[in-house]
């Protein structure tokens, strides 16, 4: 476990003055220390002060990360935030203010250190610390041209004290951006150490830096669809200098093959072990960002695993409303089971545990995503919960791992087997259990309905959690908000996944591309035949690719940026079906704001709280096709 990444608090006073993009109440905290800038000139402080950048880079990823996927053609918007499908054109979204302060603190942070490390280190020590420094605020900037394109910010200057200068927005075209990103990535490559000379894990490695820059190349290849004709950014690998698109995609490959061949990295037996709490230390990680059970560094906890939590403690009845025309209710979650003398009694099933998460239903899985498994594919399984078993302490496993109390089959069910399990259940036989079917989560009724068909039903409570987002590593209370799991930035299974993409992208044939996502379908299915399922009868395109890395890293931090680089977002989030019994609602749904905001969308909101801090702002300044009201 990496303790240099626990120190966030030691960087207070000293490096954290700058106030234009403070973040919640941090510039109201009050010194922990009296150290300052001569202290990070000694090897304890150089150390701390690169630790503080880590923590800047943990703060993004604790939650708002996850959240920039939520608009995506994997999820749809649950219960607890039914009515707000408006983040994904509001101006005053709070993740995407959070992620702006917390990576420009990052950034901040990084060129402070850089200024006292120096371009010409003259320690190995000094030279690894300002790779990671270049390498982390490569990823930051290269987030920032991703969400935000040339309507960023830039920080030139580094400051010592207060100056006006500093509320001044500093944009810059997207080409300048990437220069300054491959040359801090290119850096990190050059300098950092491999990941088995380093001691504590979740540091920046040279393969993560590889691996990094494997997706910064990939997102310059984006540029070249002729979506973007007439914009500046188009055909930016030869603005950059390489020769022709297809030898950026030669250049990425490149990268992923290295990634894969030339390090220790290697792909867990079971695609479920990249989720074990108990094995986040593992060798197919090639970066995660790290978090501890121990509250004297967990400062600033892990809230990700909470979002994609259905309801555990309800079941679901099969209603028919009318011919044909289904919807479900809910009811408490309880069976009769036997006591440690033979006895009968009411069991509840908790709302909240360590088992099967601290429920939130912010998001639940979409239908589409679901179903882009086979049913033979583990990975199915191992993504989505089905199987609830009986908990009797909240802070702990099942002690049966056999006593079922309810069951979700990746099916529709009928009105007689959904009868069948109740009455079973109100039999008081303790072996009973309830059967909730897909039809009570999705619309099912007509599949020629295409508008409505697999869109979610109107109660949005009891659905398929995202079983690979639990963190069990949480065990005070079955509520606890606090998530201690490690999360994984990268890992190796997108390196074949880049691999297959680049091969598509050359047009090196079908088979190229089915060999290098051969190691992830040998472990995905038990007869690999099995995976053929999956290849197109009438032609691949970009799409197969897409539902390739939905399948193995859906919502593992980076699906929006995939859908943006292969400009599949619009396509794939337009074609998701709607609620019908929330059609008349009035409320936007992601397919609605496609058809209002358009290629907008490929452009995050400028965050309100942000604009409003500089000094002077324009709406020519902002991403256009967002209101700011009178703001601007």
């Amino acid at each position: 476990m990496i303790v240099i990444m626990k120190k966030k608090y030691i960087i207070l006073s000293a490096l954290s003055m700058f106030s234009l993009f403070s973040c919640q109440d941090f510039l109201q905290e009050e010194s922990k220390s009296q150290m300052t800038l001569d202290y990070y000139y000694t090897d304890k402080g150089l150390n701390e002060g690169v630790a503080a950048v880590y923590s800047s880079c943990r703060e993004m990823f604790r939650g708002d990360m996850f959240e920039i996927n939520y608009f995506s053609d994997l999820s749809e918007v649950a219960a607890s935030q039914n009515n707000s499908y408006d983040h994904v054109g509001k101006v005053s979204a709070g993740f995407l203010n959070n992620l702006f302060c917390n990576m420009h603190q990052g950034i901040m942070i990084a060129n402070r250190m850089e200024r006292i490390i120096g371009d010409n280190p003259e320690t190995r020590t000094k030279e690894i610390y300002l790779a990671e420094l270049r390498g982390l605020r490569a990823m930051f900037y290269q987030i920032q041209a991703e969400l935000w394109g040339k309507y960023g910010h830039y920080q030139e200057t580094v400051y010592d004290q207060f100056e006006e200068s500093m509320l001044y927005l500093n944009q810059k075209p997207l080409s300048f951006y990437y220069e300054q990103i491959l040359k801090d990535i290119d850096y990190a490559i050059e300098k950092l150490p491999t990941q088995s000379e380093i001691k504590e894990f979740g540091r920046l490695s040279q393969g993560a830096a590889k691996a990094l820059k494997a997706r910064f190349l990939l997102a310059i290849a984006g540029y070249s669809n002729p979506e973007y004709a007439g914009q500046e950014e188009h055909n930016m690998c030869t603005q950059l200098g390489f020769a022709s698109e297809n030898d950026l995609y030669t250049q990425v490959r490149a990268l992923a093959r290295s990634v894969i061949n030339d390090y220790s990295y290697a792909l867990l037996p079971s695609y479920g072990d990249n989720f074990d709490e108990s094995k986040q230390i593992n060798k197919e990680v090639i970066w995660s960002v790290q978090w501890t059970t121990d509250k004297t560094f967990n400062t600033d906890e892990a809230g990700y695993h909470r979002f994609g939590i259905g309801r555990t403690c309800e079941t679901l009845d099969l209603k028919e409303k009318s011919t044909n025309n289904f919807t479900a209710t809910m009811r408490s979650l309880a069976v009769t089971r036997l006591d440690e003398s033979g006895s009968k009694f009411t069991f509840s099933m908790p709302c909240h545990s360590m088992y099967y998460g601290r429920e939130y239903r912010h998001i639940m899985p979409s239908f589409a995503w679901i179903n882009m498994f086979d049913n033979k594919d583990k990975r199915k399984a191992e993504t989505f919960e089905t199987l609830y078993l009986r908990i009797d302490d909240d802070k702990a496993a099942p002690s049966d791992m056999t006593d079922t109390v309810a069951y979700m089959p990746f099916r529709a069910i009928t009105l007689e087997e959904d009868e069948w399990h109740r009455k079973w259940v109100e039999s008081g036989d303790p072996h009973a259990y309830y059967l909730d079917g897909m039809n009570e989560v999705y619309d099912m009724d007509d599949p020629n309905d295409t508008r409505h068909y697999g869109g979610p039903l109107l109660h949005r409570s009891r659905y398929y959690s995202l079983k690979k987002f639990y963190d069990r590593s949480r065990t005070e209370k079955g509520k606890q908000d606090e998530g201690t799991a490690n999360g994984t930035v990268i890992r190796l299974a997108e390196m074949f996944l880049i691999d297959a993409e680049c091969a598509f992208r050359l047009k090196e044939g079908e088979q190229v591309v089915y060999n290098a996502l051969k190691p992830l379908w040998e472990r995905a299915f038990d007869n690999l035949e099995d995976a053929n399922v999956y290849k197109p009868k009438n032609g691949m395109d970009i799409h197969f690719i897409v539902d390739e890395y939905s399948r193995e890293l859906g919502m593992e931090f980076n699906t929006f940026f995939i859908l943006k680089r292969t400009r599949t977002l619009l396509e794939r989030i337009g074609r998701l079906p709607i609620s019908k019994e929330e059609e008349n609602s009035g409320i936007l749904r992601y397919a609605d704001y496609v058809k209002e905001y358009g290629e907008y969308l490929y452009i995050k909101p400028f965050p309100e709280s942000q604009a409003t801090r500089f000094k002077v702002m324009s709406r020519e300044l902002l991403p256009p096709g967002y209101d700011y009201g009178s703001l601007f």
